[in-house]
């Protein structure tokens, strides 16, 4: 027997139909929705560098370049620090131009000198 789920917004008892809101309450917060799925990816992120300086000191910047290279980076990531237990759709780098992206921020990558 399917459930319906009740609208997340408080005295509103429609069906949610997208991110646990009714139609017009996920447009009505959908801009708190967008950013709070870039701060997640942001946090996913700077977790998934940290990991691989901890755990490859020496030679962090080449693992983390031929990871972004590697085509199920978000795949790995969200996986490895993903809240709800289920692969993150919001990280970074899934565009159709995911490869240039990449590129560029990979021909841009420096270390500081203190770091």
């Amino acid at each position: 027997m399917a459930r319906i789920r009740i609208c997340k917004d408080k005295e509103c008892h429609s069906a949610a139909t997208t991110e646990g809101y009714c139609r017009l309450h996920y447009l009505r917060h959908w801009k708190d929705i967008r950013d709070e799925k870039k701060q997640k990816a942001a946090k996913k992120l700077n977790q998934y560098i940290e990991y691989i300086c901890k755990k490859h000191p020496d030679h962090y910047m080449e693992v983390i370049k031929k990871n972004l290279r590697s085509r199920d980076f978000d795949g790995r990531v969200g996986n490895l620090f993903d809240d709800e237990g289920s692969a993150a759709p919001d990280l970074p780098f899934t565009g159709p131009d995911y490869e240039e992206e990449v590129e560029k921020l990979i021909d841009q990558l420096k270390v500081e000198k203190d770091f």
